[in-house]
């Protein structure tokens, strides 16, 4: 029986500082990235894109244009010309945190995990309460089947933030998958405590019950599950 470990959407992070809805000098690179981040605050990317090709045009090494640029791409799944943008800027300061992230997850929205872990890695040494990158490192970690690093970075997660259930589900699984079911069971039991309404919470819990031998409670988490997934269809 597969267990599943929940993560969390991956977001990105958008450069912004002031945003002004006024029109840009025509020499003004940062007016023109502003008018860009205001855009697509609006939904309107393709114009915000425009906007920031047009920073860049005037300041071909305006960082925040270029990072801007790269998110605007990575919205519209335009990776190849995202992962460009990205490289420009690491280029240009390669120890942003918050670039390495995003980079990280532009490689794992295309499968490429061994890429992404290295990235995030570094995003944490430089960064330390970068929680997203602490999470994403724990379900990428998991994948590989290195539970043990997984571990260690979901209790990071959970010192910051300790009423958080997909970590503790995280936790529970990976503590499943290495044996260790009395741990198992109480990072599950906390998820539920916090919410009690995610069908897969108890499933998972249901499976560390099982192979404990613990029959009854089993039976019971089966059927919590079974409730919460008709409701969820």
């Amino acid at each position: 029986m597969n267990i599943t470990a929940y993560l969390k959407y991956i977001p990105l992070f958008l450069l912004s500082g002031l945003i002004f809805v006024a029109g840009c000098g025509v020499q003004d690179p940062d007016g023109y990235n502003r008018q860009g981040v205001f855009l697509d605050s609006q939904g309107k990317n393709d114009e915000a894109i425009w906007n920031y090709k047009k920073a860049l045009k005037i300041d071909p090494h305006n960082k925040d244009a270029h990072y801007n640029l790269a998110v605007a791409y990575h919205k519209k799944e335009m990776f190849k010309e995202a992962i460009e943008e990205y490289k420009i800027v690491l280029g240009l300061y390669p120890y942003d945190p918050e670039t390495l992230y995003n980079v990280g997850a532009l490689y794992a929205r295309t499968n490429m995990i061994d890429e992404a872990i290295p990235m995030w890695e570094k995003a944490v040494e430089i960064k330390p309460d970068l929680t997203e990158a602490h999470l994403a490192l724990g379900g990428a970690y998991s994948q590989r089947r290195m539970f043990d690093k997984a571990i260690k970075e979901y209790k990071k997660i959970l010192e910051k933030n300790p009423a958080d259930a997909v970590t503790h589900n995280n936790l529970g699984v990976a503590y499943s998958e290495i044996g260790l079911l009395n741990e198992a069971i109480d990072e599950l039991s906390k998820a539920i405590k916090v919410n009690p309404n995610t069908a897969m919470t108890h499933k998972n819990l249901e499976y560390a019950y099982r192979k404990k031998g613990m029959a009854e409670e089993a039976d019971r988490e089966l059927k919590i599950f079974e409730e919460l997934s008709k409701s969820e269809k």
